[in-house]
């Protein structure tokens, strides 16, 4: 990796320009000029491909607060003890804060790259590259667009709403200043772009190489994960088939033990997709890294996560970890933060997507489908097996809610505080017609609460974007 990174800094003056990164001030400039020069065969291609997967690389809105945000508005978060915290879990964010705008510009800082490595790319003979390497290059870049609209629907659209006109703003093309003003996609358009892209990278996908770079399977596994969020007529089935050819497929492996993953971090074979992160930050060195906020305590295991999750579970002592605050007058305060999150020498990956969650995401989508209780919790017990956990037995879930509350806890004690999953597998679980979530965090009693609003610079100089209802 440390190779990529220096290929990719001789690049990236021009990838600056190409991703716009003052996304607010509308000086974008001529994409097909810069694009041109900097993209003319595959070696400079390679290193425009690099580019566009850096964006994963910092600390902040693609990996630390990509967790945060979303567990702490699932109630499954304590700490900090700030008006963003406030915010967060109260639903009541404010389109001026950093939570809003950081990931808002990342996102669509990375698109832009993506779009302009197709535009340039697609113009160039196929003789520019090796056999098959140009379909395969495009892919990965597909992916990477895909990846981020589904951030974005996820965040700013309300994505468990198929009718819903307020979808994520769908950048396809390069951005100029001809294009600047665009209004939102609606739900449903939003999901066929993003599959599409998703089948694109299914279809012409090279094998795997590393979790830091985009595969075929790897395509199969993060749609797989959106059609359950969509929740339509064939999605479960389609989700399903998917978990299916990703579990049997010989590029990855669950570890044979739950601690393993861990500690194996960038190596394990059941990581799916990763950023790269080759140095590890020292306490304080970077207020935003998964090593301060999770880590060293800044954000804690809440009363409601570990209701959830019992010190019995044999998950327990990998997935968290105790410590001693003296509160003063003799009283010490226990609190609970993640040892998934200790890490050493720069083995940090962030669990964008593991192996694991192809059997959880299976379980879940087997329900919906009416498969037998024995065959959905046999998904369930291949990783309770590994984790040295008790068997579960059919004659203890008899009914739909029962599968429904065992599935959300099975996710929240195998991938608890890795990528937050959570708070859209409560916000699609209906019990009774009531979102899980409800139970979670009281407070996201209203749907316009699950969607976090446009920032303002966004609305300043796209004069054709929608903000959701406040």
């Amino acid at each position: 990796m440390k190779r990529i990174y220096i290929q990719i800094a001789a690049f990236l003056s021009c990838l600056a320009l190409w991703s716009c990164e003052s996304m607010f001030e509308n000086e974008v400039p001529p994409h097909d000029l810069v694009g041109e020069n900097a993209i003319i065969n595959e070696t400079s291609a390679e290193v425009a491909l690099n580019g566009i997967y850096s964006y994963l690389g910092g600390y902040g809105s693609m990996s630390s607060l990509y967790i945060i945000y979303d567990e702490f508005r699932a109630g499954l978060l304590e700490g900090g003890n700030s008006d963003k915290d406030d915010q967060l879990l109260l639903g009541n964010i404010e389109s001026e804060e950093d939570m809003c705008i950081n990931p808002w510009q990342t996102a669509y800082q990375l698109i832009n790259a993506a779009n302009n490595f197709i535009y340039n790319v697609e113009k160039l003979s196929e003789s520019a590259f090796g056999e098959g390497r140009k379909t395969e290059m495009l892919a990965e870049a597909r992916f990477m667009r895909a990846f981020a609209h589904t951030m974005m629907l996820k965040r700013y659209g309300y994505f468990f709403d198929i009718n819903h006109e307020l979808g994520a703003l769908m950048r396809m093309e390069p951005s100029s200043l001809s294009n600047n003003n665009k209004g939102r996609s609606t739900v449903a358009e939003s999901y066929r772009l993003i599959f599409e892209d998703y089948d694109y990278a299914i279809k012409y996908g090279a094998t795997f190489t590393d979790c830091y770079h985009a595969c075929a399977t790897t395509a199969k596994a993060f749609k797989a994960d959106l059609l359950m969020n969509r929740g339509q007529e064939g999605d479960y089935t389609e989700a399903i088939r998917l978990a299916d050819e990703v579990l049997k497929s010989p590029e990855f492996e669950l570890d044979s033990t739950f601690a393993g993953i861990f500690e194996k971090g960038y190596e394990s074979k059941e990581l799916l997709f990763s950023r790269a992160l080759t140095t590890l930050p020292t306490p304080g060195e970077n207020n935003s890294s998964i090593y301060n906020y999770l880590g060293q305590g800044t954000y804690r295991a809440s009363e409601k996560f570990l209701e959830y999750f019992p010190e019995e579970d044999a998950r327990f002592k990998t997935t968290l970890d105790s410590m001693e605050v003296d509160r003063g007058s003799g009283r010490i305060e226990k609190r609970f933060v993640w040892a998934k999150h200790f890490v050493a020498d720069g083995n940090c990956p962030m669990w964008y997507m593991r192996l694991s969650q192809m059997h959880l995401i299976k379980a879940e989508a087997m329900l919906y489908t009416g498969a037998p209780t024995a065959d959905i919790l046999e998904e369930l017990n291949v990783l309770r097996r590994r984790s040295k956990n008790t068997k579960l037995k059919e004659e203890d879930y008899q009914d739909m809610e029962s599968l429904q509350r065992l599935i959300f806890t099975e996710n929240l004690r195998e991938i608890g505080m890795e990528n937050g999953a959570l708070f859209y597998l409560a916000v699609r679980t209906k019990i009774n017609n009531i979102r899980l979530l409800q139970e979670l965090n009281s407070n996201y009693d209203n749907d316009n609460k699950l969607v976090f609003p446009i920032p303002d610079g966004e609305l300043d100089h796209n004069l054709d974007i929608e903000q959701k209802p406040l």
